[in-house]
């Protein structure tokens, strides 16, 4: 009987999802409305992208947005007939070679930066700097607590199982492995009547 790949996005989202249920911070988080993605980077130097949020609102969870007189939007993504308003994107094999408490660390990072009302944009930290605001070492410290708690719970537990794996062992482990891959959803030019 042939194996069937085993899905890391699938994993990721459990994940998630058990740090979202479990953190008071995110208790207005749906995850069905965010996709969890895999990229690739293959960059061997230290520093680089481990994750990144993508919203698919604008400010205030606006649909759409004027800039420099034309008007754009955000296409819509459904899965089973629920919209999807953010995006996690987790960057293989990097993120997947880090140590565990360094992957919660990067995982709650993301989560960190949907904003409380969970409305598709962004927690805007500062008026110039929105995204980590003055300093990201400063950004860091506000989710460290709800990380650490998070690792303590999931100790002697599968998911701290799965998430000491880095990639060589994941592939030993499980031989083959999937991923959800998707391009990030960009702004269209529309036309406002």
């Amino acid at each position: 009987m042939k194996k069937e790949p085993f899905n890391i996005t699938d994993a990721f989202t459990l994940i998630i999802k058990e740090m979202i249920t479990s953190t008071e911070e995110f208790k207005l988080f749906d995850i069905n409305k965010i996709l969890l993605c895999c990229g690739t980077n293959k960059s061997t130097s230290k520093g680089g992208i481990y994750g990144k949020l993508v919203p698919l609102k604008f400010e205030n969870g606006n649909d759409i947005i004027k800039h420099k007189g034309h008007y754009y939007t955000i296409p819509k993504l459904k899965i089973n007939n629920i919209e999807i308003i953010y995006i996690i994107y987790l960057y293989i094999p990097k993120f997947m070679d880090l140590p565990a408490k360094k992957k919660i660390d990067v995982m709650f990072h993301e989560l960190y930066h949907i904003n409380p009302a969970f409305n598709g944009d962004i927690r805007r930290m500062g008026k110039f700097k929105k995204a980590h605001g003055h300093s990201r070492k400063s950004f860091d410290e506000k989710y460290q607590d709800y990380a650490k708690a998070f690792y303590e719970q999931i100790k002697e537990t599968p998911f701290l199982d799965f998430l000491e794996l880095n990639t060589d062992a994941l592939i030993k482990k499980f031989n083959k492995i999937s991923y959800r891959r998707m391009k990030v959803p960009k702004p269209v030019r529309i036309d406002k009547n």
